[in-house]
This record gives C-alpha cells, structure tokens and sequence, in this order.
C-alpha cells in the first residue's frame, strides 16, 4: 500500500476548501468575542458587514487577509459588486440566492463553499424567511 495513496484523490477544490478552512481557523483564532466586537457597516438596506479580523498576508502577490462576515436580512439583496479581492465564502444560516454577470443564477445552501475570482460582478440576494450569513476570507492583492 502506498503511503499518502488517498492524497491523489484531492482536486483543487479539495486543496482551495482545506485552505478554506486552514485560513478561517487562523483568523478566528477560535474566539468567538471576535465577532461581537466588530464593528458593523450597513452596506444596503438589511445587509451588514463586520470585519472580524484583519492580517497583514505572508502571501506573495497579496498585502492583506481579512475574515468577513456579511449578513442578509430576509428579503435583503446587494449589489452588483464588482470583486476586487480573491474570495472564499461560506453560507450559514438561511439559503442565499447568488447572480453573477454571464452565468445561470443559483441558490448557496447553508454550509455551501464557493470561490471567488478577481472580476466577478455579483448580486446577493436572501429569499428565505431567517437571516442569511456569508463568511468571506478574501485575500487582498498587492
């Protein structure tokens, strides 16, 4: 048998979620005062965000790395926002319906992780009845 034989098996997208989650542990440092301390922006009529922490990045080609939290009220909706940063984001609490310019629209489940690219235009949108949260680690370029 092979040692390390399942690591094969790992994509991208395995590698892009692991860091995922590799960064969000390093941000939140496991305190949950990070978030109540935050202080909140209103962004749009029912969507906020806090910046929950905030780090210089030991990432070439980026200056800064930030864990974000945005939260949708029901009926909220944001944008279009064009990205400016490279992006992971998490869905927790309600659904959140997701448009992005040139592609089918869809619906982000809660625990659904998705990338986001430099470029992409996007619109937000929470459909469902209960508050919607994103979690964003975004990566800011140089």
């Amino acid at each position: 048998m092979e040692p390390f034989g399942r690591m094969r098996e790992f994509d991208r997208r395995s590698a892009l979620l692991i860091g995922a989650g590799g960064a969000a542990a390093l941000f939140a440092g496991g305190s949950p005062a990070l978030a109540q301390d935050a202080p909140v922006q209103e962004l749009a009529p029912g969507v906020t965000l806090k910046v929950l922490r905030e780090v210089d990045a030991m990432i070439p080609g980026f200056s800064k790395a930030r864990l974000l939290e945005l939260t949708f009220q029901p009926g909220a909706s944001f944008g279009p926002e064009t990205l400016t940063t490279v992006a992971i984001c998490e869905i927790t609490g309600a659904p959140l319906d997701i448009n992005i310019e040139g592609q089918e629209p869809f619906t982000l489940q809660p625990g659904d992780i998705y990338a986001c690219p430099v470029g992409w235009v996007e619109t937000d949108t929470n459909s469902s009845d209960a508050p919607s949260i994103m979690r964003v680690s975004e990566l800011e370029p140089a």
